[in-house]
């Protein structure tokens, strides 16, 4: 198996807001804050993310619902009031369990004009996830939104000043942090990593499992027992929570037809895309689409 390269997601080169039922997200919200990309809340049940890395720091809050998070060869599992960042370069993904009520906070940023912190941020290692138990982070993450959503006189300088505050915050977190067991970073087995980046390799909801041990000369039981140990899901969950991500990019990003969508993740029909879609969505392909863009 060839292991996958993962795709780079740069910052946004235009200001836009995505309002939807599940997720709310500001890119570039004030174009006088140079070094503050987006910043969103998400609240999808079956939320997940495909591997990707950026040039920028991102901080993750998450405020309801577990969440299993892999950076580079590192899996952590979060829980809530519980943050963490990703530095540019690293390789990241993550997935929630499906189940749970799901809300997390989300503010992608750079830090080359603010030297003081860069150096502390690119110190934090691997052993990265910390509980906010005064709920500090959510009150600055809160109102940040609230400056950008409300537009008063002052704006851009209070949400600047909060996001330093935010900066520092975090930092003091970091070191008054008690670790916690069920924090430590865990790391991946080559088995689970190769898995991963085959399914993400070609997307599409029908899968051999079967095949897909025997290239990797394990049995079909070890491997699922394996995944499921690691992630906390079944591997057709991880590959549905796949489909699901990237059928959600294509309708949002791409113009490309419902249908071709649909063939590229090798569903036999339209319908039977459609139908997968709005079980879990709640929706139809199309109704998302509009929907999607209809805020923007």
């Amino acid at each position: 198996m060839i292991e996958t390269k993962p795709e780079k997601m740069g910052k946004p080169h235009s200001t836009s807001v995505v309002e939807s039922d599940t997720e709310m997200r500001f890119e570039l919200p004030f174009t006088d804050i140079h070094n503050m990309f987006y910043i969103g809340i998400n609240a999808t049940e079956d939320w997940t993310v495909r591997t990707h890395y950026h040039d920028h720091f991102e901080l993750c809050y998450l405020d309801q619902g577990q969440l299993t998070y892999f950076i580079d060869k590192s899996v952590y599992h979060i829980n809530e009031c519980e943050l963490f960042i990703t530095k540019p370069g690293e390789r990241h993904y993550g997935l929630t369990d499906g189940i749970s009520h799901f809300r997390l906070y989300y503010l992608g940023f750079k830090l080359d004009m603010l030297r003081a912190f860069e150096g502390e941020y690119y110190g934090i290692g691997v052993d990265r996830v910390i509980t906010d138990e005064e709920h500090q982070i959510k009150r600055l993450f809160e109102q940040i939104i609230g400056e950008v959503r409300n537009r008063r006189q002052g704006s851009t300088e209070m949400a600047q000043g909060l996001f330093l505050q935010l900066l520092a915050t975090l930092l003091r977190l970091h070191l008054d942090r008690t670790t916690l067991g069920d924090n430590k970073p865990k790391t991946l087995k080559p088995m689970i990593i190769k898995l991963m980046d085959y399914l993400q390799e070609e997307i599409r909801h029908d899968h051999n499992i079967e095949e897909i041990a025997e290239k990797l000369h394990i049995s079909r039981s070890h491997l699922a027992r394996e995944f499921k140990t690691t992630t906390g899901m079944t591997i057709g969950e991880y590959i549905r929570n796949l489909c699901l991500d990237n059928a959600k990019y294509q309708l949002r990003e791409t113009d490309k037809s419902i249908s071709v969508i649909g063939e590229e993740m090798r569903f036999v029909s339209i319908h039977t895309f459609s139908i997968f879609f709005k079980h879990y969505m709640g929706m139809s392909p199309l109704e998302y689409r509009k929907q999607i863009r209809g805020n923007r």
